[in-house]
């Protein structure tokens, strides 16, 4: 079974910061751990099989960038209430600053696996927070924070 997630907007055009030159990671996960990141993301076609992640371009100076990305997953057999799909917002630096790292964390947000014990496909819009999701977040809805920033499609 696959499962295709295509990024297609953001819009940090509210937040403060220097958000602009954006990419985002995708990650199956199999519990809230980054170590619960599962290598069933597919590779490009000269890379390895199987990945635990996966970028999109990085779209310069925008804040409201459209992505035109597409992560292909292999779904496992059995899906549990844990499996999620984790997705980090990266502000890029163009130009590395001694003692800073190229990628900043921006913003996080998830989609559950399961809903009512069944497969959620559709189209999502999903608020994107800024801090870390909260313990136990894979079992929970995206929505239930209340410091959102942005929406992500």
């Amino acid at each position: 079974n696959l499962l295709y997630v295509n990024s297609q907007s953001l819009n940090f055009a509210n937040r403060q910061g220097s958000a602009r030159n954006i990419t985002v990671k995708v990650q199956f996960m199999n519990g809230e751990d980054l170590s619960n990141a599962m290598p069933v993301i597919f590779g490009k076609s000269s890379c390895a099989d199987f990945y635990k992640e996966a970028y999109t371009a990085v779209v310069y100076h925008n804040r409201s960038p459209d992505f035109h990305d597409e992560v292909k997953i292999k779904l496992p057999a059995s899906l549990s209430d844990h499996h999620h799909i984790l997705f980090t917002f990266y502000h890029v630096s163009c130009q590395q600053k001694q003692n800073t790292p190229l990628e900043t964390p921006v913003g996080y947000t998830w989609i559950p696996m399961l809903q009512n014990g069944r497969l959620r496909t559709g189209h999502f819009c999903l608020p994107v927070s800024l801090e870390k999701p909260p313990q136990s977040y894979s079992v929970l809805s995206p929505d239930v924070r209340s410091d959102i920033l942005a929406c992500y499609f």
